[in-house]
C-alpha cells in the first residue's frame, strides 16, 4: 500500500518538474524569437522623447533628437509690412470736371450705377419732405395762432356785451377745425418723410452691398477713385477705420500707391462672407479704372511686432501651435495665432509675448508629440459627464 503510495507521488513528482521544464523552454523561445518586443520595451524606459503632461514635451538632453532641433529666442522688433494682405478692387471714379458729381461718376458695373442714381432720387425726396414738413409745421402754426387771436378776441367782446355767443362759438370750432386739419397735415408729411427715409436707408444697404460706401460717394473730391478690399471673416478683428493700407494693382505692375482706411462695411458680404473695407486714392490723372483689381497690405503702420521661423508654427485641427522652453528639456505646447509672412519668419498676433525660447527648424520631428497631446484632450473631453465642470 505504501508502495503504491509513493510510486504515485514519485509520478506526481515528475510531472510537476516536467511542466516546470516545459514552462521555461517556452519562456525561452519567446524572449528568442521575439527581440523587437524586447527592444520595443527597453525603448519606452529610455524613451528620448515623450509626453509627460498635458500639453508637455521631454526631450532626452543630449540626445541626437535634441540635436537636430534649433533652439532661439523670440524677438520683438518694428516693422512696417502689412499686418494682413486682402484682394480688392476699383469700385468708382469721379473724374474731373464742372458738371454736378452725379453726372461724373464712373462705376465698376451696370448695377452699381443704377443703384447710384435711385439712391441720388432717393435723397432728393428726402430732402424734399424734409423742407415740405417744415413748411407744413410753420403753416398750421401760423393758422393755428391767427384762428386762436380770433377766439379771444370775441371773448373779449362777448363779455362786454358787443358780440353775440353765436359768433365766439363758431370761431371756437373753426380754431378746433384748423388744428385737426394741421395735425392731419403734419401726420402725412411726417409719414412721407418717414418712407423716403427708409427708401433712401434701403438703397445705402444696396450700394454698400455692391460694394461701395455712400458716404465716401458724398464727401469725395475731383480726380478721386474708390477702393473697397474683402477681409476674410477670421481676420476682422485686425481692421479698423485710419489704418494704413498699401495698393498694388496688377494692371499697374511695379506701382504702389498709399491710402488709409476711411470706413468699415456694416455687415459681411452675403456672397463670400467677408467685410469689406473702404478707402480712396487721389487719381486724377484717371489710371484707376473702376473693375481694376488689386492687392492690398492694410496695416502698414510701423508697429512691433514678434517673428519667428515659418518651420517652428506648426498646424493641427484648425489652430497653429509653437514649442516654447520650460526648463531643461521641457517644451509647452501653445496655441498661437499668425499673421502674414515675411520671408522666412511669420508675424504672430496672440500667443507670444517676446524673449520666449521656441524651436524653430526641426519641430516638425515633435508634430507626433502635438498630435497625440491633442487627441489625449479630446478623449478626455468625450469621457467628462455632462454638467461636470471642465
Amino acid at each position: 500500500m505504501n508502495h503504491h503510495l509513493f510510486s504515485f507521488s514519485g509520478r506526481n513528482m515528475r510531472f510537476h518538474v516536467g511542466c516546470v521544464v516545459v514552462a521555461a523552454v517556452i519562456l525561452f523561445v519567446l524572449i528568442s524569437w521575439q527581440p523587437g518586443q524586447a527592444q520595443q520595451n527597453i525603448v519606452d524606459n529610455t524613451a528620448v522623447v515623450k509626453l509627460i503632461g498635458p500639453r508637455t514635451v521631454g526631450v532626452k538632453a543630449g540626445s541626437l533628437l535634441e540635436q537636430k532641433l534649433d533652439i532661439s529666442i523670440v524677438p520683438k522688433e518694428q516693422i512696417t509690412t502689412p499686418l494682413l494682405l486682402a484682394t480688392g478692387s476699383v469700385v468708382a471714379h469721379l473724374a474731373p470736371g464742372s458738371n454736378p458729381s452725379e453726372d461724373r461718376w464712373q462705376f465698376n458695373s451696370i448695377e452699381l450705377s443704377g443703384a447710384y442714381a435711385d439712391w441720388q432720387r432717393a435723397r432728393a425726396e428726402k430732402e424734399f419732405n424734409v423742407k415740405r414738413l417744415a413748411k407744413i409745421r410753420e403753416l398750421t402754426a401760423s393758422q393755428t395762432q391767427s384762428q386762436k387771436l380770433v377766439v379771444d378776441r370775441l371773448r373779449k367782446l362777448v363779455a362786454t356785451g358787443t358780440e353775440a355767443i353765436r359768433d365766439l362759438t363758431a370761431a371756437e370750432a373753426n380754431l378746433l377745425q384748423v388744428q385737426l386739419e394741421g395735425q392731419k397735415a403734419v401726420y402725412e408729411a411726417e409719414t412721407a418723410l418717414t418712407v423716403a427715409t427708409r427708401n433712401r436707408a434701403a438703397l445705402e444697404r444696396t450700394l454698400l452691398q455692391d460694394g461701395v460706401d455712400p458716404a465716401l460717394l458724398e464727401n469725395a473730391t475731383s480726380g478721386t477713385s474708390l477702393i473697397k478690399a474683402d477681409v476674410p471673416e477670421l481676420k476682422i478683428s485686425l481692421v479698423s477705420v485710419g489704418q494704413s493700407c498699401v495698393t498694388k494693382f496688377y494692371g499697374l505692375p511695379g506701382q504702389t500707391f498709399i491710402g488709409k482706411v476711411k470706413s468699415l462695411a456694416p455687415a459681411l458680404s452675403a456672397e463670400q462672407h467677408t467685410l469689406r473695407v473702404f478707402f480712396e486714392l487721389p487719381d486724377v490723372n484717371n489710371k484707376f479704372k473702376p473693375g481694376m483689381y488689386a492687392e492690398i497690405g492694410l496695416g502698414t503702420d510701423p508697429r512691433m511686432a514678434i517673428l519667428v521661423p515659418s518651420d517652428a508654427v506648426l498646424h493641427s485641427r484648425n489652430a497653429d501651435f509653437v514649442f516654447i522652453g520650460d526648463g531643461p528639456g521641457l517644451w509647452n505646447i501653445t496655441e498661437v495665432q499668425v499673421g502674414e509672412s515675411i520671408g522666412d519668419r511669420v508675424e504672430i498676433l496672440q500667443g507670444l509675448q517676446g524673449g520666449e525660447k521656441i524651436i524653430g527648424n526641426g519641430a516638425i520631428l515633435l508634430k507626433p508629440m502635438l498630435v497625440q497631446a491633442l487627441l489625449n484632450e479630446e478623449v478626455v473631453k468625450e469621457m467628462q459627464p455632462e454638467g461636470v465642470a471642465k
